[in-house]
């Protein structure tokens, strides 16, 4: 935003952060620095401090903000929907993808590989969106360790797709997608299957 008076650039918290996350997809956590950031939106380092502390306190946000914008406002989307579960699964999966949440987790996944600081949220992260999506098949039917490997295969192919696997074109990933969650919202064999083999 610009102000008339003296023609100087403020930018809210929320140009930091993005700032600084795309500078984290980029380069890697070593690479967040105040200058970096600065030196990025074309702006001096006091601007950085209406906002932050410190770079501790821009890391932290920066962790908050992952959180609360791929995760807990995604998830509340979802859950205000008045669908089934088996379409709810299908509608957050389409939101994942719509959001590119998969590319946004990579650096903060490779970040908390050693860093203290990021672990405890990705650790979090990971299991609210695990009970979330195990509640799901849980209300499609499945129980007990069937629903939680239900809901560990597609938080772990979602989340994971696309460093594996080149785009296709917009029908195909739908199809992809659809025929996946047909195959997990499938009934466990029985056990007379099971003896029969």
């Amino acid at each position: 935003m610009k102000n008339s008076s003296n023609n100087r650039t403020y930018l809210d918290r929320a140009s930091w952060l993005d700032a600084a996350i795309e500078i984290l997809g980029r380069s890697g956590i070593a690479a967040v620095s105040i200058v970096q950031l600065a030196n990025n939106l074309g702006v001096t380092r006091g601007s950085f401090y209406h906002h932050f502390n410190n770079r501790d306190d821009l890391l932290q946000s920066m962790l908050d903000y992952w959180e609360k914008t791929w995760t807990i406002e995604v998830l509340e989307e979802i859950r205000a929907l008045e669908l089934s579960a088996e379409e709810k699964l299908q509608a957050l999966v389409h939101s994942v993808r719509q959001q590119s949440a998969a590319i946004h987790d990579a650096p903060f996944r490779a970040w908390a590989l050693y860093d203290p600081l990021a672990r405890p949220s990705l650790e979090r992260v990971d299991k609210i969106r695990l009970d979330y999506i195990r509640s799901l098949f849980e209300e499609a039917g499945f129980n007990g360790i069937d629903a939680e490997n239900r809901a560990r295969l597609l938080l772990h192919f979602e989340m994971s797709d696309s460093a594996f696997f080149a785009p296709r074109d917009d029908e195909t990933e739908k199809r992809l997608v659809d025929e996946r969650l047909k195959l997990l919202t499938l009934p466990a064999h029985d056990s007379q299957l099971k003896n029969s083999k």
